[in-house]
């Protein structure tokens, strides 16, 4: 029986895409390097900032300290700059609120720095009660390991088999198979299908109301 659901947020709940393309492109400009598309920023997001960096500056510039620069400079000018772009995907503040209505709890579990989740999570899905909110700080494992988990499945009061893990990267689907989750891909967000089936996903839905479906 699924009784309990945990959300990945960019790319699942959230279309965060156009902010996070600009404020890397901020980055880099400011630091003398080119842009680039959002379609290769696309690519970078799901494995924390520090993922992002090494995946968006040139490669002979990769060292230790510039990557930890870059990271700062790019949580700082995320939060500056606000969330000017990002919205809710079409249907989820519906199907949250329909899970909230039959008592299904509810968490999220995100590589993005936990400030910026907390703020997301609050200014967008403000009415909704998630018994967790879970992100990236300091001595905190990120997905896809399991440990990343289990602090958010002792929360929900549930235990793997019995929660969907429903979100839109490879992470997530390699998320839900370390830990025994159920592996939900979606298909509205930065990944392409195919990748999330290579990664495990049991189910993939095209629109969010079909997580109703699959509780049931």
């Amino acid at each position: 029986m699924i009784n309990a659901v945990i959300f990945d947020l960019d790319g699942t709940l959230l279309n965060t895409l156009e902010d996070i393309c600009d404020v890397v492109n901020s980055v880099l400009v400011s630091n003398g390097m080119p842009g680039k598309s959002i379609d290769e920023v696309r690519f970078a997001v799901g494995r924390g900032v520090e993922e992002l960096v090494r995946k968006i500056i040139p490669y002979d510039r990769i060292t230790g300290e510039i990557v930890a620069r870059f990271s700062d400079q790019v949580r700082k000018t995320y939060l500056e700059q606000g969330s000017i772009k990002t919205k809710p995907y079409p249907g989820i503040e519906d199907m949250l609120e329909r899970l909230q209505s039959e008592n299904v709890p509810m968490a999220v579990l995100t590589n993005k720095h936990q400030f910026s989740a907390e703020s997301q999570v609050r200014k967008y899905l403000g009415g909704i009660n998630f018994a967790a909110v879970n992100g990236a700080s300091a001595g905190y494992p990120l997905k896809p390991s399991s440990k990343a988990v289990i602090p958010v499945l002792e929360k929900l009061g549930t235990l793997p088999g019995n929660t969907l893990m429903v979100g839109d990267s490879d992470v997530d689907m390699d998320t839900a198979v370390n830990t025994g989750m159920i592996a939900v891909g979606v298909s509205w967000g930065f990944r392409d299908v195919s990748l999330l089936q290579n990664h495990g996903a049991d189910h993939i839905i095209d629109n969010p109301e079909e997580i109703l479906g699959l509780l049931r």
